[in-house]
């Protein structure tokens, strides 16, 4: 059985992979700093480089045959990534919109979501692919509770049983920014993981 978890965007997406008990990180970032990079680079995670164009055009037919052309490259580019990971059993799992969202940006993430979820659906079955909302998967971080953000679930994640887990308290410091924050794309990968144990015990019960 392999279990996918997606924290899926546009610019920084993000997987994690539970297969034969060991946890797999990929994620495929545009737009991300050099230096951040090599950070994540030399992370147990699988960075993989993108090739799409942001060149959007100049009018609203261009810029939709954009979108659907660059949403399907994504999708292909996913596809290939995890494909070595997936058998006759494998189960894939998506955070769903936040509650309240809303917008033309909204209306693209699930257009691309939906290509995702058609290309994947060559390999995994629909019917083994789920969407939990956020509130839940804050629920399997234990931090749902008022006023918890992503940092406290990036403080969760350290103690999971994953090689990254333990490479970010060992590193702490690289994935801190001078101000003390956390960099860019850590949440969405532990999001991913959250993701993960989220379908985890739903299949489990």
């Amino acid at each position: 059985m392999t279990l996918i978890g997606f924290d899926f965007s546009i610019n920084k997406p993000a997987a994690c992979i539970l297969k034969n008990e060991r946890y797999y990180f990929i994620s495929w970032p545009y737009g991300l700093s050099e230096s951040n990079k090599n950070i994540y680079k030399d992370a147990p995670i699988l960075l993989v480089e993108r090739t799409d164009d942001k060149d959007k055009g100049d009018n609203v037919s261009e810029k939709l045959r954009y979108e659907v052309e660059n949403s399907k490259y994504l999708a292909k580019l996913i596809l290939s990534s995890i494909s070595s990971f997936i058998d006759d059993e494998t189960y894939l799992a998506f955070e769903g919109l936040s509650y309240g969202s809303s917008g033309d940006v909204v209306l693209q993430l699930g257009g691309y979501k939906y290509i995702l979820m058609d290309v994947l659906s060559d390999v995994v079955s629909l019917d083994n692919m789920y969407t939990y909302a956020p509130i839940t998967i804050k629920k399997t971080a234990g931090c749902s509770k008022k006023g918890q953000k992503k940092a406290d679930m990036i403080e969760a994640f350290k103690n999971a049983p994953t090689e990254f887990s333990d490479y970010l308290k060992r590193n702490e410091g690289e994935f801190k920014t001078k101000k003390g924050n956390w960099l860019v794309h850590l949440d969405d990968i532990v999001d991913a993981y959250w993701t993960l144990e989220t379908l985890r015990e739903k299949i489990n019960k």
